[in-house]
This record gives C-alpha cells, sequence and structure tokens, in this order.
C-alpha cells in the first residue's frame, strides 16, 4: 500500500515510522485476540425475554451441529423453532406413520435449556408442503369431509402430544397472495375452500388453548402485502379465532431498507390488538433481485463472490441493517413477541441453497461459529436501556 505520508527531514524517519506500523498491527492483533478468547454477551441474556431471542433449529441438530454451534443455540437464544421436523410432510410421510423422535429430541433440548419452543408449522399452504396422501382415498381423490378428518387428527396428535410444552404454534403459514383472488390457490383452498383457516384456528385454539396462535407469512411488511395480511388476521378475529401474533419471515437483503416498513408494522397491528414477530430473520449479503427476473435469472444463478469468505465492509454493511432492525424492535418494545433468526450459524443457513446455491453470509455467527459484526450490533442494541 502506498503511503500518504511524506519522508523529508522534518519527518520520522523510515525505519520509525515502520517500527511504528509493526507495534500498532500488534496492538491490533492482540485486541482481536483478546476479544475473540472473551466470552461473548449472551443474547438471551440481555434481552431478558423481551423479545424472546430465537433460531431455527435443523432436523439432526444434536449431530451435525459442532459442539460450539451447539453451545450458541443453548446460550445465546431463549426460543427455539424447528426448521423442518414438525411439517406434516416430514413428521408424517405415510398416514398414520409419525416420526416424533426428532421432535422429542429438539424439545427435551429446549426444556432442559429453559427454552420457548415454536410449533412450526400445523399447516403450510403451500402444495408440496404436506403429505401427498392427504387428498388421496383410494385411487380417486379425497373429498372435503375425510381431508378435514385427517387435519384434525393430525392436529390432535401433534399438538396434543406437546401441549403445555409449545409457547406458541405457527398455524398457518403463507396463505396470502396479493394478486387475485387473494390468497395463494392450492389444494387446500380449491379442496376445502378459501375460508378454511377459520374453522384450522378454532380447532388449534380448542387443542391447546395457552398457546399463542401464530399467523406466519413472508415480506408482511411489504405495503400491499402489509394491508391485505392485517385485514385478513382481522376477519380470522372478527369470526371468533384466537390469534395472537402475526409473523413476519423477514428474509432481507442488504438494500432493502425495510426498517420504517417493519416499524410501520409493528404499530399497525399493535394498535389493532395483534403482536409481531420476526419470525425467520436473516440479511443476505448476495443481492436476489436478478434471480427474480427472468431475463436475467440465468446470469445471477453464476454468482458466487463470497467463496473464501465475505468482505469486512460488507459485513460491516450487513451489521448495520441487524442493529436498524433491532432498534426498531426495541422501540416498540412489548409490541413485539419474538425475534427469531434462521439458523445457528452461516454454514447451515438456508441461503447456502436459496434461491440458488452459492456461499452465504447472512447470520450472526460464521462458518466458525464465530460471532460477526451483526451480532455485536445486536448485541449493542439490546444492552442499551
Amino acid at each position: 500500500m502506498k503511503s500518504d505520508i511524506p519522508f523529508d527531514s522534518n519527518s520520522v524517519t523510515r525505519r520509525r515510522f515502520l517500527r511504528g506500523i509493526s507495534a500498532s498491527g500488534l496492538m491490533l492483533a492482540t485486541q482481536r485476540a483478546s476479544a475473540e478468547s472473551s466470552p461473548i454477551a449472551s443474547l438471551r441474556e440481555l434481552a431478558g425475554g423481551s423479545p424472546l431471542m430465537g433460531s431455527s433449529v435443523q432436523t439432526q441438530f444434536d449431530t451435525i451441529y459442532t459442539p460450539e454451534e451447539m453451545n450458541i443455540l443453548a446460550t445465546q437464544f431463549d426460543s427455539v423453532t424447528p426448521e423442518n421436523c414438525m411439517k406434516w410432510q416430514f413428521l408424517c410421510p405415510k398416514e398414520g406413520v409419525y416420526r416424533f423422535e426428532p421432535v422429542d429430541r429438539l424439545v427435551d433440548f429446549a426444556t432442559k435449556n429453559r427454552q420457548s419452543i415454536v410449533g412450526h408449522t400445523l399447516i403450510f399452504n403451500r402444495d408440496g408442503n404436506y403429505p401427498a396422501w392427504l387428498f388421496r382415498d383410494g385411487e380417486k381423490e379425497a373429498d372435503a369431509k375425510l381431508v378435514w378428518k385427517r387435519i384434525e387428527d393430525h392436529a390432535g396428535k401433534l399438538m396434543s402430544r406437546y401441549a403445555g410444552r409449545i409457547d406458541s404454534w405457527d398455524v398457518l403459514n403463507e396463505f396470502i397472495e396479493v394478486p387475485s383472488p387473494g390468497y395463494r390457490v392450492t389444494d387446500l383452498t380449491r379442496v376445502l375452500g378459501a375460508d378454511y383457516p377459520v374453522r384450522l384456528f378454532k380447532i388449534a385454539a380448542e387443542i391447546d388453548p395457552k398457546a399463542k396462535l401464530v399467523y406466519n407469512d413472508f415480506s408482511v411488511e411489504k405495503p400491499d402485502r402489509l394491508k391485505a395480511i392485517l385485514a385478513f388476521v382481522r376477519t380470522l378475529r372478527d369470526k371468533g379465532c384466537k390469534v395472537d401474533v402475526v409473523g413476519s419471515q423477514s428474509h432481507l437483503e442488504l438494500d432493502d431498507h425495510t426498517s420504517e416498513k417493519l416499524d410501520n408494522m409493528i404499530k399497525l397491528f399493535a394498535a389493532d390488538g395483534f403482536r409481531c414477530a420476526l419470525t425467520e430473520l436473516d440479511v443476505d449479503v448476495i443481492s436476489r433481485a436478478q434471480h427474480w427476473n427472468p431475463k436475467t435469472r440465468e446470469q445471477s444463478i453464476k454468482q458466487n463472490p463470497y467463496v473464501d469468505g465475505c468482505p469486512p465492509e460488507v459485513l460491516a454493511k450487513q451489521a448495520e441493517v441487524y442493529r436498524e432492525i433491532m432498534e426498531i424492535v426495541k422501540a416498540n418494545g412489548k409490541s413485539v413477541d419474538r425475534v427469531t433468526v434462521w439458523g445457528i450459524s452461516d454454514r447451515h443457513s438456508w441461503l447456502n441453497k436459496w434461491p440458488w446455491t452459492r456461499v452465504n453470509h447472512g447470520l450472526l455467527f460464521d462458518r466458525n461459529a464465530k460471532p460477526k459484526p451483526a451480532f455485536h450490533a445486536v448485541a449493542e442494541v439490546l444492552r442499551k436501556k
């Protein structure tokens, strides 16, 4: 690197200058090593339960996570969300055959570590996110009566098994679409009708009346979706449903500029008596804009710029996004139930595979389970009185 400091008769000698640079470098390296060896703050302790600080957890968490990642899971978070093992197609791929073991292990782990548990999810309104047998009756398609019986049986078996241990249930995931007809058309809406969420929420409330019931969706903060989702949960409540929390998945990007929108979202729901949760938070460091454009998608999927690590300036920008989000959360106090990041470390983040395969860095801990600038930004906000 070229120096901007001239070396003339009125300046320090070049040797003294280089010696000073060397000493400064040693001091910075020593400070960095000291910071890395010192115990880091616990987000759950800093937040004190308001909001709950959560992480999603993979199915085989107790075998694929490193000891460092297991320690992060146990000490940093007081809420856990299973990524897949509670979803119907994984939990019960064949009618009557349930695979509860992964859920049991997570529930036991969370109970031991005094963590709240999110039941994710009872119904995911997306084709392919429920078992194929749900809509089959032998060689013909199942009618609404049979499908409802299966849903009620499933809800009863799953929710009753963990009643009293589950803090909140994502009763319904991703129902709303803004274009006509206003909801995502699936086999569920086609067979059961567009008003099936009303019956579903009432079933959930009857089975586990003490659990918080959540409607969860993506991009809730965007104005058109916010309007539609607010109208939807109002309708559910007006029809006698219990809806405690509206979850915004919050899969964000560096240049989203969403903090004001999130603030508006939280305030609007709070004014109507609903709390909010950020349920799947991460901050993608690689823009997805070109991927959503069919004309540029082929070129976009060739992007993999951070294979050898994420540049410090990008990590700093990401930290500011996390900081702004947490400042909004803190400013809205008890209107926010939970902030859940979608993964423990960058090593396991779904952003490595979605929406295309590349090395990503969207979470609070890096691939070696070391805290990133984003972690320290979140901790700093939570630490403020």
